[in-house]
């Protein structure tokens, strides 16, 4: 009787470990940064003071926003542009960081 009781006791211990160290379900994909934090700005993109500044003009607000980037959107200088992205501190000043660019119109309207 002890033997079938150490017997019982041992599988059971086994099988546990077992189903402990099963990898988690995959039905839940791992959590990337969300979508909820991404803002965007639809206005006219200007060249700021210095090299890789920019900002971009909310065409319904007016208010200018910015931007933080590589020489990459000299190419959308003087355009009406859509860009997202999120908002960083930088200082005491807020920085938008795009990480998308899509043309509205070829020009900037007044």
């Amino acid at each position: 009787m002890k033997v079938f009781c150490s017997m019982v006791l041992l599988t059971g211990l086994a099988l546990g470990n077992i189903a402990y160290g099963q990898s988690p379900s995959q039905d839940t994909p791992p959590q990337k940064q969300s979508d909820a934090s991404k803002v965007s700005v639809t206005g006219c993109l200007t060249k700021g003071a210095a090299a890789g500044q920019y900002t971009i003009t909310d065409q319904k607000t007016g208010e200018k926003t910015p931007i933080a980037s590589p020489d990459e959107l000299n190419k959308y200088l003087n355009q009406t542009v859509k860009l997202i992205g999120t908002i960083a501190s930088q200082g005491q000043e807020k920085v938008f960081k795009p990480e998308s660019i899509s043309q509205v119109s070829a020009s900037c309207e007044k």
